[in-house]
């Protein structure tokens, strides 16, 4: 058998790769695993399986669309409950279905008991996981209704595959489908030639006035170890205010009570952190010009809005794969710092007592660089017209 090339964080303790190890040679003694041809079968419909977390979910989307203009597939999502809301309105999706994976939520306790009654409900020809994880590919086998199960074997659990599917290791994420392409002969474009700022759902605030150019700042991350201190962001926001005019989002959870009034009270900053849903701050980053964030969904977002963006970005993840996709060599920046337990392919934290890789990164180095960037007004205009 060949050799597995498992896709696991540096911090994975060695004992829980070999519990996984063993859990594949038993596997393969009770399953006949992936056929070996690789023919496209007779089906009729796709489902697509992301449990993961909205940041996942964002980077998928172009790929998800060209499935569907290229292809006569019915195309179907499964999601967890946090991404609902932008799934659900996907023009480009034929059914959403939720399924919340109790492993991946984050601060929330999920049944498994729910979660089994959830993936139950599918039904389709062909079922991808995109994830590639033993958990999953558990659950999906043994619970979803579907004729073929594809996917990848870089988490375990491949013997309960009948399409394993090569994964590109190191490639950026807006490719996790590729395989799933070559493997339905799916013609290879690119994304950019099919994807519009449209095809990012919204919801429309009409009590807002916005001025012809202003930069967004999102404060909150999903994980731990990627966020910046809240006082760094508002010596950021008190200085770029004096050039440009500031949208500040994020949740109730982001600030503090005395944060959050201190930010209220910044000339030339409208406060709507905890004021409007997800669908509705995503019409903000819509309207806006540039966008100031850390690695989370938002920046995802605000990058296929195909604004400029710049992202305070960890050290925890492998940048070349997570970092937000540019549809332009110049519309991401993205603001690092590299520190003694730098790892390249990123430490795989969600949690860090000292995240030095996110501290180090001070304000006047944030401030700098949009400064030039706002500065060169060409620059700063001519951006806009990115279609």
């Amino acid at each position: 058998m060949e050799e597995i090339k498992y896709r696991f964080g540096p911090n994975v303790p060695i004992s829980k790769v070999n519990k996984i190890k063993v859990i594949d040679r038993y596997l393969n003694l009770f399953f006949k695993g992936p056929v070996v041809s690789l023919n496209v079968p007779p089906i009729t419909e796709i489902t697509i399986i992301q449990l993961a977390h909205i940041g996942d979910l964002i980077l998928m989307l172009p790929a998800l669309k060209k499935l569907k203009i290229l292809t006569s597939y019915k195309i179907n999502l499964v999601v967890s409950s946090q991404n609902l809301l932008i799934a659900k309105r996907l023009k480009y999706i034929d059914k959403v279905m939720v399924a919340d994976a109790p492993y991946f939520s984050r601060g929330k306790k999920v049944s498994y008991f729910k979660f089994i009654k959830q993936l139950k409900k599918i039904n389709s020809d062909l079922v991808f996981d995109v994830r590639g994880d033993l958990r999953n590919n558990f659950f999906i086998k043994f619970f979803v209704k579907k004729k073929y199960f594809a996917g990848y074997n870089v988490g375990g659990g491949e013997a309960l595959l009948d399409v394993s599917l090569p994964y590109r290791h190191g490639g950026h994420i807006t490719g996790l489908l590729e395989p799933l392409f070559d493997y339905l002969q799916v013609p290879d474009i690119d994304i950019s030639y099919c994807w519009h700022r449209e095809d990012i759902p919204y919801d429309v605030i009409n009590e807002l006035d916005f001025p012809s150019n202003f930069l967004v700042v999102h404060l909150g991350t999903g994980a731990s170890a990627r966020k910046w201190p809240v006082e760094h962001f508002i010596t950021t926001i008190k200085k770029l205010a004096d050039i440009t005019p500031v949208y500040v989002l994020g949740v109730h959870q982001d600030l503090s009570t005395e944060q959050f009034q201190i930010i209220s009270k910044i000339s030339n900053v409208v406060n709507c952190v905890g004021k409007y849903s997800i669908l509705q701050s995503i019409f903000i980053l819509k309207k806006c010009s540039m966008f100031l964030g850390l690695d989370s969904g938002f920046s995802h977002i605000a990058a296929m809005l195909k604004k400029k963006v710049f992202v305070i970005f960890s050290g925890t993840v492998n940048k070349d794969v997570w970092k937000p996709y540019s549809f332009d060599k110049n519309q991401v920046v993205l603001i690092n710092k590299n520190v003694a337990c730098d790892l390249v392919t990123g430490c795989g934290k969600l949690t860090c007592s000292d995240n030095i890789c996110m501290k180090q990164i001070y304000p006047v180095r944030v401030i700098s660089v949009l400064e030039t960037y706002i500065n060169n007004r060409d620059d700063y205009y001519s951006y806009q017209s990115i279609k």
